[in-house]
């Protein structure tokens, strides 16, 4: 057996790059002087914030004219911030949450997301790539690469975005090709041993098309060391391949065409022990005390001790076609795609290494308890869009929308213990008609009202292989759904426009399809999920463009809000999955936005939500592990139950903000130039269960992170020295009570993501 090392330390070498970076900076002459003479030299009152265009209403405008609450990163913000994983997006938009997990990492905006394992159902938070959204929300959790603007929508936008919108969208935008030949080649290297490069290259091919080209590979040791095996997990390898087409065959025709490729796999994620009690028995049998050497439980524990490593692979292939025909004062929009995504995983359900089949056998086998299983989905997506020029006091767009998706999911558990074993299919077909008006009422008030007419056939069919005589369940059903959106907005001065909004979202009835799936579950899917929500904004520019404050507050009523929670089965003693429907909730808050350019070289910029995210009615509810009489369980025949109303939803934070400035700055007399940013962000404790366990909860952290980039535009290169979560600050993406497993012991796991743990590392880029 292999002995384990614990993860190394930050490089020499890589500390001395960075430290010998500041000495040259001020050997440079980069002195505090210095940068105030350069602000003052560079405030020049035409360098102010540049107008944002968004397409949160399915046309291009200026953020700062669409009464919607929107977050929004650019091309070279994502750069400066390094915005490279999905989860990243965090860093910007505070509404936003993400919870990991082995296989329903998930999104959440203003405290309301949907985490679940079954492929039956969606999620309230839509992500859409390049118009085309993807099936199951864990593929979003990618490598971001030659993006050009994220979109973080908040609030339903089921009108113009479908129905599994109900809680928000989260758009991105890839970079088009360029009308002269370009390109960037980029190496990245981190003291937590990942190494990654990217490279690009757009340019015409002829007089009427033009090209882009994007690959990248990354490879990232694990951050977590297995004692048992020597093995370094939760790291990855990732590659990516897209390729894109503009073309205009006519003069009033342009078509777009994008192939996509991306995969990942690696060990992970594997949680880590948080605490472990004395008395944990795994099935009577095995003292988990006794397979803890090497390892120290805690929020400090970046060490596991397993004897499978958890490991998965997602591979992914997306093929769209978009056309925009020009028709005098109108644009009708097509937009056809196909997508393929793969994923496979495993995990050690006890988080141990332990001999499990021999002890219970008392047979010379061994083994964990081991879970896990492929899924596949397809879908097949057809959006035509008629638009009116924009040019008049009344613009409208008209839309139809059709989807067919399929998934298929096998699973397994054991070897001898919470056996599972089972495959499923399921399918969903969608077909809707959508519209949206805008009037303007005089010149400085303007009326948005928009409808959608939306029809779902959604269909399973469940092989139970694990009982002595295999059974199969099938079930299938439809269902009509109307949304629709209103909202008024006016502008109250130069550069400052208030609007209000209602707009009401929707989120199809979904199958539990999971362990115990049965007849009755078949039958009787959950039920759909509505939101209605009332929004009131400003949105507001000062000082000649130099400075923006953007504020929002809202509303949100959920009816049916669909949530899946781990429990034990009573009649069979199984640890099973259940699909709950939660009779009411309500999310409400404040969110604030502010950007302050006072010099050209300076950039300062907040983001600030404060949500209050409340289960409003929710009876017979289960309880969770080790809950009493006094704390509100009570037992209604066999079943023990808590009423959760006045209760928060899991992973909802009710502060969250960010704080950052960006710095650009001459180095000497010459070409270079550097820029420095630096950003904070904060969050208040949240409890990762719907059901409220006091164990799981992740109290309030702040992380730092900064960048110093030097580089010669003339020359086309530039090096960045950043460093991650500076004062290593360790936090939890997950908290996980194991008390099921561990015979009534309450065994706390946490899920820790890359960036709980300080890293920092050097990118040097190349443009031509």
């Amino acid at each position: 057996m292999k002995s384990y090392s614990a993860p190394t330390a930050t490089p020499a070498y890589l500390r001395r790059t960075v430290i010998a970076t500041a000495i040259a900076l001020a050997g440079l002459g980069v002195s505090p002087s210095v940068l105030a003479q350069e602000a003052a030299r560079r405030d020049d009152p035409g360098e102010a914030l540049q107008s944002v265009i968004v397409t949160a209403q399915k046309r291009a405008e200026p953020m700062q004219k669409t009464p919607v609450a929107i977050n929004t990163v650019d091309a070279k913000a994502i750069e400066n911030q390094r915005i490279v994983a999905f989860d990243d997006l965090t860093r910007v938009a505070p509404s936003m949450t993400v919870t990991q997990n082995s296989t329903n990492s998930s999104v959440s905006l203003r405290g309301v997301g949907t985490q679940s394992v079954s492929i039956g159902v969606e999620s309230a938070v839509s992500v859409i790539v390049d118009d085309v959204p993807v099936v199951q929300q864990l593929q979003a959790f990618a490598n971001l690469s030659d993006v050009e603007r994220i979109e973080v929508l908040r609030g339903p936008q089921g009108t113009l975005f479908g129905k599994n919108a109900a809680a928000g969208v989260i758009n991105i935008v890839t970079k088009e090709s360029s009308d002269y030949l370009s390109g960037s080649v980029q190496a990245t290297l981190t003291s937590d041993h990942e190494k990654r490069v990217e490279a690009s290259v757009s340019g015409p091919m002829g007089s009427h098309a033009g090209f882009r080209l994007n690959a990248y590979r990354a490879r990232r040791d694990g951050y977590i060391g297995n004692v048992a095996d020597g093995a370094r997990v939760n790291g990855e390898n990732a590659k990516g391949l897209r390729a894109r087409l503009d073309w205009q065959p006519l003069a009033d025709l342009k078509l777009r065409l994008i192939a996509d490729f991306a995969e990942r796999d690696g060990l992970g994620p594997n949680p880590v022990y948080l605490s472990v009690p004395a008395g944990a028995m795994l099935f009577g049998q095995i003292d988990l005390s006794t397979r803890l050497q090497g390892l120290a439980p805690g929020a400090d524990n970046f060490a596991i001790r397993q004897d499978e490593n958890g490991s998965f692979k997602s591979t992914q292939g997306t093929f769209s076609v978009a056309a925009n025909w020009q028709l005098g004062r109108h644009v009708l929009t097509s937009i056809t795609s196909y997508q393929d995504w793969k994923f496979d995983y495993t995990m050690d359900l006890d988080a141990a290494d332990v001999d499990l089949l021999g002890a219970l056998t008392r047979g010379a086998a061994h083994g964990g308890l081991v879970a896990g299983g492929p899924f596949r989905s397809t879908m097949l997506t057809q959006e035509l869009r008629l638009a009116s020029s924009g040019g008049g006091n009344l613009n409208y767009l008209a839309g139809l929308y059709y989807a067919n998706a399929g998934s298929d999911r096998a699973y397994h558990r054991g070897p001898v213990a919470f056996l599972a074993n089972w495959n499923a299919h399921a399918d969903n077909r969608t077909s809707a008609v959508f519209g949206q008006l805008d009037y303007k009422m005089r010149n400085d008030t303007r009326l948005v009202a928009g409808m959608r007419a939306n029809h779902q056939s959604i269909g399973v069919a469940f092989n139970e292989l694990q009982l002595a005589t295999p059974a199969r369940y099938t079930g299938e059903t439809s269902e009509n759904a109307v949304t629709g959106k209103l909202s008024l907005q006016r502008d109250v001065a130069k550069d400052v426009m208030v609007f209000g909004s209602f707009s009401t979202g929707y989120k199809g009835s979904g199958y539990d399809i999971s362990s115990g799936f049965n007849q009755s579950r078949a039958d009787h899917p959950a039920a759909p999920e509505k939101s209605a929500s009332f929004e009131l904004g400003i949105k507001s520019r000062f000082l000649n463009n130099r400075l923006q404050l953007n504020a929002t507050a809202f509303l949100t009523d959920y009816d049916g809000f669909q949530a899946q929670s781990v429990i034990i089965d009573s009649s069979t003693g199984l640890l099973n999955l259940r699909l709950n429907n939660v009779g009411k909730l309500r999310t409400q808050g404040v969110e604030l936005e502010a950007a302050y350019k006072p010099a050209r070289a300076w950039l300062f910029e907040a983001a600030a939500a404060y949500t209050d995210a409340t289960i409003r009615s929710f009876p017979n509810a289960n309880c969770y592990p080790g809950q009493g009489a006094e704390q509100g369980c009570v037992t209604i025949g066999a079943v023990r139950v808590q009423d959760l109303a006045g209760r928060k939803l899991p992973n909802a934070p009710r502060l969250k903000g960010t704080l950052g400035t960006t710095y650009d700055f001459a180095v000497g007399d010459g070409d270079l130039r550097g820029t420095a940013n630096l950003n904070y962000q904060y969050q208040s404790k949240v409890n990762f269960d719907l059901f409220q366990n006091p164990l799981t909860v992740q109290g309030g952290y702040g992380v730092v992170n900064g960048s110093l980039a030097l580089g010669d535009s003339q020359r086309g290169y530039k090096v960045t020295f950043f460093a991650n979560n500076l004062f290593d600050k360790s936090y939890a993406a997950n908290i996980g009570d194991n008390a099921g497993v561990f015979g009534g012991v309450h065994v706390l796991t946490a899920t820790l993501p890359r960036n709980a743990r300080r890293y920092v590392g050097m990118r040097v880029k190349y443009e031509f």
